[in-house]
């Protein structure tokens, strides 16, 4: 495998190359915006810089596919009677000082007791870490329903993983692990479900191809409007 970049007008495209036992040449743009091309073995390279070069306008196309459910959150303060969001709805903080560290969702409130109410940073952690929690409960159940199909799309031995994502609401990768932004959890189950059966159906397309889509449809009628939902409601 190569690393390669060529100029396009005011932009650059990174590339991985790889040369193959094949016919034609492909580009492929995955989830990680990473661009790989795939090239017959001997092909010159200026018909592979020609070729990328032809596919630009696409491949920035798919890129931003990607990116497209990017997550977009404000800044908080974190502090009592802020709004924060959980499957969907919202709850005030309540803030109080205690020696004993807890987070807890009761009567419309989410309870944190900390030591030092004006310690935010280590709130903000703690707060983090309930989420987290919450989140492993109700990312495990969904996947749990999706394994179905996750096994009629792919042999692969799929895996489930989640963590904070900075630029994706999900990832899957070619081994067949899946990855959930933990931000998902403030997000309605409806809208955690679109993100993953998102992800389980690149087990079977690793692009936003026609296909792809034609797949989601298929699988998951209202993809669109939960898509739509998601955007709204942590933009």
């Amino acid at each position: 495998m190569e690393f390669k970049s060529i100029k396009y007008g005011n932009s650059r495209i990174d590339f991985q190359l790889v040369y193959k036992e094949r016919k034609t040449l492909s580009i492929k743009v995955y989830p990680d915006s990473s661009v790989v091309v795939s090239a017959p073995y001997k092909t010159p390279m200026e018909k592979i810089v020609e070729k990328v070069k032809s596919k630009a306008e696409w491949i920035f196309k798919q890129k931003s596919f990607f990116l497209s459910y990017e997550p977009r959150t404000l800044d908080k303060t974190y502090q009592s009677g802020e709004g924060h969001l959980y499957l969907g709805k919202t709850y005030r903080l309540k803030i109080t000082e205690s020696k004993n560290k807890s987070t807890k969702l009761k009567g419309g409130y989410i309870w944190i007791e900390t030591k030092d109410k004006s310690q935010t940073q280590k709130i903000k952690e703690q707060l983090n870490e309930w989420y987290k929690s919450k989140a492993i409960i109700h990312f495990n159940t969904l996947y749990e329903n999706k394994l179905g199909l996750a096994k009629e799309l792919s042999e692969k031995q799929t895996s489930l993983k989640y963590k904070w994502l900075n630029n994706r609401w999900g990832s899957c990768f070619i081994d067949g692990t899946i990855y959930l932004n933990l931000e998902l959890i403030k997000a309605p189950k409806e809208c955690i479900d679109y993100v993953l059966v998102h992800e389980i159906c690149h087990l079977e397309h690793y692009n936003h191809s026609t296909s792809f889509y034609q797949l989601l449809s298929k699988k998951l009628p209202n993809w669109k409007a939960s898509k739509e939902k998601l955007e709204k409601l942590l933009s």
